[in-house]
């Protein structure tokens, strides 16, 4: 039992060293409210709405955030995994650019002020049921001096956007029952090896790999999930 409290404290270590590794990039994900999301968050999008227009959009509610008190040029790149109907749009930093099939794309660069939260409006207007999966990175820009021109300088961090329209999806690794897979994941996992089921996680849920029991190789799979790698 001992050993097992010095493994759960050690997991809370790691888990805010990852948490705060992550916040050292200017620009951040975050929800409405300016709560970061954590790199590697994996977001499960099922709440359609009506676009106003006549049509549906499932929303992902995403915002960015600048956390220093300076301007950053940002932009963004995000690879479109899954596409059932319907087409992907993003309005971040500036213009709305749709795209309706799979492969791999950009935004433009914009300025984000300092400390400014920006509803990055990204949705997933889909014409039928179905999914639509998307990973999304922030990137900053740097100014060429002599150019005057925008390029590219920092990978920043990313999230996962599954979106379903009248399906219903599972998320591996989404042991807490939050719609994402996170930092809180890798906890609960860790608490369930330390004191068993509570708090409604279950061995069903906590074995993220499926090989009938709860140990380092779920809390391996979720971070893998996480880095993009299942």
């Amino acid at each position: 039992m001992f050993m097992k409290k010095i493994f759960t404290l050690c997991v809370g270590l790691l888990a805010a060293l990852s948490m705060q590794a992550q916040s050292d990039f200017p620009v951040q994900f975050a929800d409405k409210d300016g709560n970061l999301v954590a790199d590697g968050s994996v977001l499960k999008l099922t709440e359609a709405e009506d676009d106003g227009f006549g049509s549906i959009m499932v929303p992902s509610h995403l915002f960015v955030k600048n956390t220093t008190s300076d301007n950053v040029q940002v932009g963004g790149i995000y690879s479109i995994t899954t596409m059932g109907n319907g087409a992907f749009q993003t309005c971040f930093p500036a213009n709305c650019i749709q795209k309706n099939a799979v492969g791999e794309y950009e935004t433009e660069s914009g300025p984000l002020m300092g400390n400014q939260l920006k509803d990055m409006m990204t949705e997933w207007l889909p014409v039928a049921e179905g999914t639509c999966v998307v990973t999304y990175q922030l990137v900053t820009y740097k100014q060429n001096a002599i150019t005057r021109t925008w390029n590219k300088d920092k990978y920043g961090p990313t999230v996962t956007l599954n979106f379903a329209y009248g399906v219903s999806i599972d998320i591996q690794g989404d042991v807490n029952g939050d719609s994402q897979v996170g930092i809180g994941d890798i906890i609960s996992v860790t608490n369930f090896m330390a004191n068993g089921e509570q708090s409604g996680i279950t061995l069903e849920h906590a074995d993220v790999n499926s090989d009938g029991q709860v140990g380092i190789g779920d809390i391996i799979t979720i971070a893998n999930i996480m880095a993009g790698n299942e």
